[in-house]
């Protein structure tokens, strides 16, 4: 019953996640199928996740903040595996397909790693959340830039104020650069540079379908087709 009806995209920052995200659910979507797409911090979102709560945070004025809104206001239980657990179910029951940007590596894994935890912790972590989606099988797309410092600087200065500001504090005062006495930009791109290894380990782990891509904006069509092609893969396995 798996057949990719649930499909995490994730990818570091600036990597194209949004841009994937979208694209393929217009592409499926012309497919005939039916498709939710939800977008890193959407409102409704399936995922809570600490780090997804304090982007929200972010992006709204202070005054206008409704109650519940900032992850200060929300327990452990909020956030949880569990939470996966009860989307893999939702999406074995049939229509639609949804397609997940940045909640499982990037906004439940990687803060972990942001905040100082050995590598055996955040792995610890990734297979928790893995065990609770098993039902739905989902089909991993890992994007994953050629080189990470070139992708971060034209982020940067694509996004520009006040996302870099708050990214690079937010970097710079975390526990992973504090323990390494970075600041600023190098924080950032030391960071990833750190953490794509990781992913790396992980992936290898990940028991369901699975795809990496190298800078998908490079050539969308041959992208799309590709993690088309991995969808539908997994559906012949399910014999759908």
């Amino acid at each position: 019953m798996g057949a990719a009806r649930l499909i995490l995209i994730e990818g570091m920052i600036g990597s194209g996640k949004t841009t994937t995200a979208t694209r393929l659910a217009q592409w499926l979507a012309g497919q005939g199928d039916d498709v939710r797409m939800f977008a890193e911090g959407a409102a409704d979102h399936p995922i809570r996740t600490r780090a997804e709560d304090r982007l929200r945070a972010e992006a709204r004025p202070a005054d206008d903040r409704p109650e519940g809104y900032g992850p200060d206001d929300y327990g452990p239980d909020d956030y949880g595996a569990a939470q996966w657990g009860r989307l893999a179910e939702s999406s074995l029951r049939g229509r639609p397909r949804i397609i997940l940007e940045a909640s499982f590596l990037q906004n439940s894994v990687m803060p972990a790693f942001i905040e100082g935890a050995a590598v055996s912790t955040v792995t610890e972590i990734f297979t928790q959340i893995q065990d609770q989606v098993a039902p739905a099988e989902p089909l991993l797309v890992y994007l994953r830039p050629a080189d990470i410092r070139a992708t971060i600087v034209g982020l940067h200065r694509s996004r520009g104020e006040p996302w870099s500001s708050r990214n690079l504090t937010f970097v710079t005062g975390s526990p992973w650069a504090r323990q390494r006495h970075l600041s600023g930009l190098e924080a950032v791109v030391g960071l990833y540079e750190a953490w794509e290894p990781v992913v790396t380990r992980l992936y290898g782990q990940y028991r369901f379908g699975k795809i990496m891509l190298t800078d998908p904006q490079r050539d969308w069509p041959g992208s799309l087709a590709r993690i088309g092609a991995a969808v539908r893969e997994t559906e012949q396995l399910h014999g759908r």
